[in-house]
């Protein structure tokens, strides 16, 4: 079953139960929560709290946004960690540092691989993900797949989202290498910082769509309407739906 899902940074000005309520008004039927605003890392009860109207309302939380940067403050993990469990989720989100891969020095990379595998270890029922974003050590993906491999750990994936940055034949080729780590997807329509309509990038979507569910990928979550305003996410939601 696919879910078409809502990450709630999209929308940190509203609360969480504003987002739960327009979930359920447009169909969507996940939402992947974040640490910074709507369920801070640490924060048990509220954590429980959203559980619980996500419960009620009918909406799968399948993954736990953080901003755990890898090597950064290690003692904030755990704080993360029991969020994400009283959330009842099995997936966190995590960023491989604040450097890109081409300016790290061997003892910066080398702290960030004794990092991820200290977590992946203390978690080893959580499925950690990266994602490919700018100033980090997966910024790119075959330097992605090197520091996967280095980790060396099963319960180190990925989350996948175009490279806004890149061309299309380049985000088709990240895909492909990445496809087997791929646990979730961040859906968008942007060219560099211009944002579009979803329907917008259609035609690279569904060759996206083609790969992703032959892989057997169900989590769509959409990132960040064209206009930042919680109006469109009736019309997003009804395009992503008739793509899967």
């Amino acid at each position: 079953m696919f879910h078409t899902g809502l990450v709630s940074i999209s929308f940190r000005g509203n609360t969480a139960e504003e987002l739960i309520q327009a979930a359920k008004e447009t169909g969507i039927t996940a939402i992947e929560w974040g640490s910074d605003v709507h369920v801070p890392a640490g924060d048990v009860q509220r954590a429980a709290q959203v559980k619980a109207l996500c419960e009620k309302a009918r909406i799968a939380i399948p993954e736990y946004g953080s901003y755990y940067y890898l090597a950064e403050a290690p003692e904030t993990f755990q704080g993360v960690l029991a969020c994400a469990k009283a959330l009842g989720t099995n997936k966190i989100r995590i960023w491989g540092g604040k450097k890109s891969s081409d300016t790290l020095r061997s003892a910066d990379y080398a702290a960030l691989v004794e990092d991820a595998r200290r977590i992946c270890d203390l978690a080893p029922d959580m499925t950690l993900c990266l994602e490919c974003h700018k100033n980090s050590v997966t910024d790119e993906y075959h330097t992605t797949l090197r520091f996967l491999q280095d980790v060396d750990r099963k319960n180190l994936k990925m989350f996948w989202q175009p490279h806004q940055f890149r061309d299309f034949g380049y985000n088709l080729d990240a895909l492909k290498a990445l496809l087997p780590y791929v646990e979730s997807v961040h859906v968008f329509s942007w060219d560099r910082e211009q944002k579009f309509p979803l329907a917008a990038m259609e035609g690279d979507w569904k060759q996206y769509l083609t790969l992703l569910k032959a892989a057997g990928v169900e989590n769509y979550m959409l990132e960040f309407m064209h206009n930042n305003s919680l109006d469109s996410l009736g019309e997003t939601t009804k395009t992503l739906k008739s793509w899967l």
